[in-house]
């Protein structure tokens, strides 16, 4: 007997297949099949490998854009998981496994809501696309293409990552960057601190721990953080040459001032950091929509069964795209997203299926058009 498909099965499915960034085509291929069973008007691979799908709606008019991407971030030690993390494994209601939350849920619960609405016989109000970009997790590369050309106007974007079903109106930018301090590699037992860059580096770190940030509406203030260190040497017993610091800069602030907060904060050190132009997949600003916006209001109505008030996201999206092309962009989506690239990924099933329902019921009432 054929399993019958609903966005848990589904979600299943896209589980077992692994699909790091830039290795998508397989997964690709199986969202397209599903959409095309499914009944959607289009259904295709774009020319750099994004999954894109349409509903064609009831009226004429700019169209509802749903956004989730195909890519996600690597298992690590299988032994750290409760379950295998590719078995996708239905437990006390919830789907386990490497993406349950972030990033096939969201998109298995967005593709099912435009199936409820197949499935009656009804049809969205306006034209749905839906699109599941490649390498969102690491810079946008997919996104970037989709908003340079897209195949049709969009009027109003939902970006599906997860939120635990509430509103959210934007993230902070992004920027990866690395720090090199240089001094003079010596036999640890002279103990030359002033010619060893770990020193250096101590100075630096306690600089940005100490570093204050201006609050901003919506995102609030900026974070700066040290998230790996590495050296050139490969004894105990022997100082460095070089010591790097790689840093993870989540921002609000324009480019010209994030450059002179680096050189405040590299002042004085022999050291030297380079922050790659905005809009490069090393560094993207974010978005901030106005809970007053009309489309936070209409999408916020719908929302507002699971919470009563909008929050924000600490992480990056493929919103920053949107957004950048003057497309009112909100996020909503299923999943736990502290659960995110965690050994703990899992989502509850009547989380999907409840956000299915509510999206459906939008797409079905509201144009996208403010």
């Amino acid at each position: 007997m054929e399993m019958e498909m609903t966005a848990a099965n589904f979600l299943r499915d896209l589980i077992r297949i692994e699909a790091l960034s830039g290795q998508e085509q397989a997964l690709c291929d199986r969202v397209i099949a599903e959409w095309q069973h499914l009944g959607f008007d289009q259904a295709y691979r774009d020319d750099i490998g994004n999954a894109v799908g349409m509903v064609k709606g009831q009226e004429p008019g700019p169209a509802w854009l749903l956004l989730t991407h195909l890519d996600h971030v690597h298992a690590g030690d299988p032994a750290q998981w409760q379950h295998p993390p590719y078995e996708a494994v239905l437990e006390n209601g919830s789907v386990h496994g490497r993406g349950a939350v972030d990033i096939k849920g969201p998109l298995a619960a967005q593709t099912y809501a435009l199936a409820q609405l197949l499935g009656r016989g009804e049809r969205p109000l306006n034209d749905v696309w839906i699109t599941a970009p490649v390498q969102e997790e690491t810079g946008g590369l997919g996104a970037a293409h989709f908003v340079t050309h897209p195949p049709a106007q969009m009027g109003a974007v939902i970006v599906g990552e997860p939120s635990n079903n509430q509103l959210m109106l934007g993230h902070r930018g992004v920027a990866r960057l690395k720090v090199r301090f240089t001094g003079r590699a010596h036999h640890a037992s002279l103990a030359l601190n002033d010619e060893n860059p770990i020193f250096a580096l101590a100075e630096f770190l306690k600089r940005v721990q100490a570093k204050q940030f201006a609050d901003y509406p919506v995102t609030g203030p900026s974070s700066l953080s040290a998230t790996q260190i590495f050296t050139d040497s490969g004894s105990d017993n022997l100082t460095p040459n070089t010591v790097d610091v790689m840093l993870s800069w989540r921002y609000n602030e324009s480019d010209a001032e994030n450059r002179a907060t680096l050189a405040e904060l590299l002042a004085g050190l022999p050291a030297e950091g380079h922050l790659e132009e905005v809009w490069t997949p090393a560094n993207t600003p974010g978005f901030a929509t106005s809970p007053e916006h009309p489309l936070a209001q209409k999408v916020g109505r719908y929302a507002k069964r699971f919470h009563a008030e909008p929050g924000v996201w600490k992480f990056a999206t493929d919103g920053r795209y949107t957004a950048r092309e003057g497309w009112p962009t909100v996020g909503w989506g299923p999943g736990d997203q502290w659960l995110a690239h965690t050994t703990q990924e899992a989502i509850l099933v009547e989380d999907l299926d409840a956000y299915s329902e509510a999206l459906s019921a939008l797409l079905l009432n509201e144009r996208a058009s403010s």
